[in-house]
């Protein structure tokens, strides 16, 4: 597609971005609650992944029901935290000063239920799917959390929808470019996999499909799952870790460390195959400290999943209808890109003005997408 190279192309002929936003706090307690968020987000899940590649590569860890009391408890103890964190972070920021009687008992009362519910969806369900819904809610309400962190530093992280036609094309214009990303990642843990499979090297190695190691059955259930995968890794992992580093200049080695190894041991039950992993994080990273906009991000990586998702558990069917399915999704995008591209050019540049206030959207080229943080 026309755009998304130009837009790389030409990311080194542009003028250099302002500087990100420097937090009031100091640099070592962002640090900690940076760390802190990510063991949140991540904690509970790398105990599950470790005992899941205990019982896939005959570790001396293993699924027990002990193992399982134990991982419940530990997940019930990440909701309490978030509950207490998230409520005191939203009720610091909404006292009768700044907001409304009914404002304010809005967002105390939406925080507080909704961390409520994250806790009851750590219960150890019988459903699969009753657990999965669970694990989504508290994915958001994590992510809202840490959306929470990034406003009590005054740090941006530019949430809102397109409005104009220029603006949509620019955020489809990222989003392909993340989507690249993720088949990157994808395609190279694929051939790590088939490489190893042929050359019969004796390296761990996920013996079954990724859909029946996951235990995962159906579409929708599926589906619900990738909600959870979306608000931890590009809401809490990418765009919250990197705009709070970036804002606190932390070096560029710090914020990719701190990203790309939960995103490899999250992916642990491929085996070997998981360092693929690199290319989908570091990318990512990279295009969301040149482009930083979390919702082309989460569009694109919610359509990757599925797609891919899909297609694995379509496996029982006809080989010919993988290319139909892929020439159908390849003809959906490129009819997209041009009614966008044809919206954006009948809407004309928009006009150049002030640099808008911190936290809202600042004026973008009509013709691709803005580069907003620094190196």
């Amino acid at each position: 597609m026309r755009r998304p190279r130009l837009a790389l192309l030409d990311l080194s002929d542009r003028p250099a971005p302002e500087p990100a936003a420097l937090t009031d706090a100091p640099s070592g307690r962002v640090m900690r609650q940076v760390i802190a968020l990510l063991l949140l987000a991540c904690g509970s899940s790398l105990i599950g992944e470790a005992l899941t590649c205990g019982s896939l590569y005959g570790l001396p860890w293993t699924w027990s029901v002990q193992a399982g009391y134990r991982l419940f408890w530990v997940r019930f103890g990440v909701a309490a935290v978030v509950f207490f964190w998230l409520a005191g972070l939203v009720i610091a920021r909404t006292p009768l000063s700044r907001v409304t009687p009914r404002q304010r008992l809005l967002q105390r009362g939406a925080a507080v239920l909704s961390a409520s519910v994250a806790m009851f969806g750590t219960a150890p369900f019988v459903s699969a799917l009753a657990q999965l819904v669970g694990q989504s809610v508290g994915a958001c309400v994590l992510a809202w959390l840490a959306l929470e962190v990034c406003r009590a530093h005054r740090v941006p992280v530019r949430i809102a929808f397109p409005r104009t036609a220029p603006e949509r094309l620019r955020d489809w214009d990222i989003a392909f470019l993340v989507l690249i990303a993720c088949v990157a990642g994808g395609a190279t843990s694929f051939l790590l996999a088939q490489l190893i499979r042929y050359s019969g090297l004796d390296v761990p190695l996920m013996k079954g499909g990724q859909m029946s190691t996951l235990g995962i059955g159906n579409l929708g259930t599926f589906s619900i799952g990738v909600v959870a995968t979306v608000a931890v890794e590009d809401v809490v992992l990418v765009a919250v870790t990197t705009a709070l580093l970036t804002a606190t200049r932390r070096p560029a080695w710090q914020i990719y460390t701190l990203i790309c190894v939960p995103e490899v041991l999250l992916h642990a039950y491929l085996g070997l195959p998981a360092i693929g992993m690199l290319l989908f994080a570091a990318g990512r990273v990279w295009l969301y400290r040149q482009y930083g906009r979390p919702l082309p991000f989460m569009a694109a990586h919610f359509v990757y999943d599925l797609v891919t998702g899909g297609l694995m558990l379509a496996q029982g069917l006809s080989f010919l209808y993988r290319p139909v399915v892929g020439l159908l999704f390849a003809t959906a995008v490129f009819w997209i890109d041009h009614r966008l591209t044809e919206a954006a050019h009948r809407a004309g540049p928009e006009p150049q003005s002030q640099p808008a206030a911190l936290g809202s959207d600042p004026p973008q080229p009509a013709d691709r997408p803005e580069r907003v943080s620094t190196r």
